[in-house]
């Protein structure tokens, strides 16, 4: 019983079959296999994602170049553009008169239209200088403006400039707190002022509000007028003589 007691105990000690090692063989085939194939295909994956990247990096950069250079050519036209509004702004400056140079170029055109010759123009326009060159003082007189009501003549003209341009004027009648019309007339209310030369040449009439200004050429002369409210029915208009052109 000892004998074979022993027999067996030894028989239970010779360690793993060989269809188990065969087994573990086999797992551990299959794993490293398994572990192959998941480095192989991730390696694939991996190159397969660097070349798309890199495709895409490509791809950004020409698209990159492509935008700068569209940028120069942008900021060159803004260039072009910007020195072409400059000269085309230069251009009208120079030949696009103002408001006030239109006027005297509208003038210009009315003489040439009367017969005025060119060189007659331009010899007055050469002759003028920045500071009226005046001959006196300025005298100031005043004169009763006439209203529809007014019914005594005399005391409603000026003359000026040894009495060859007189002066009248016209407006509208004040009202009372009533609203009567009055004989004097009312200054707020526009005026009209006739300026009349002596020995020829038609009226020159101005309507307006006061004050007004007004010139009147007579000869190798120029009478500058300004009129501004006087007392009840009367305004006062100052007047210089200067030389002309």
């Amino acid at each position: 019983m000892t004998l074979g007691h022993g027999l067996h105990g030894g028989r239970k000690k010779r360690g793993p079959s060989a269809a188990r090692v065969v087994g573990w063989i086999l797992g551990l085939a299959f794993i490293i296999a398994i572990g192959a194939w998941s480095y192989r295909t991730g390696s694939s994956l991996a190159r397969q994602e660097e070349a798309r990247l890199r495709t895409e990096v490509a791809t950004l950069t020409e698209t990159m170049d492509t935008i700068e250079e569209r940028n120069v050519a942008l900021n060159a036209a803004l260039e072009r553009a910007q020195i072409e509004k400059a000269e085309a702004e230069a251009r009208y400056a120079r030949d696009v008169p103002d408001a006030e140079t239109a006027r005297i170029i509208d003038l210009v055109r009315a003489r040439r239209a009367e017969g005025i010759p060119a060189d007659r123009i331009a010899e007055v326009v050469g002759a003028v200088t920045v500071q009226w060159r005046c001959t006196g003082e300025p005298v100031t007189r005043r004169f009763l403006v006439r209203t529809p009501l007014t019914t005594t003549p005399g005391n409603d003209v000026a003359g000026f400039a040894n009495n060859t341009v007189t002066v009248t004027g016209t407006g509208v009648s004040d009202v009372d707190a009533n609203g009567r019309a009055q004989s004097w007339y009312d200054p707020n209310q526009p005026i009209t002022l006739s300026f009349n030369r002596i020995g020829g040449g038609p009226a020159q009439d101005i309507t307006g509000r006061l004050p007004l200004f007004h010139s009147v050429v007579s000869g190798n002369q120029i009478v500058r007028f300004s009129a501004v409210p006087g007392d009840r029915a009367f305004v006062n208009v100052t007047a210089q003589t200067c030389a002309y052109p």
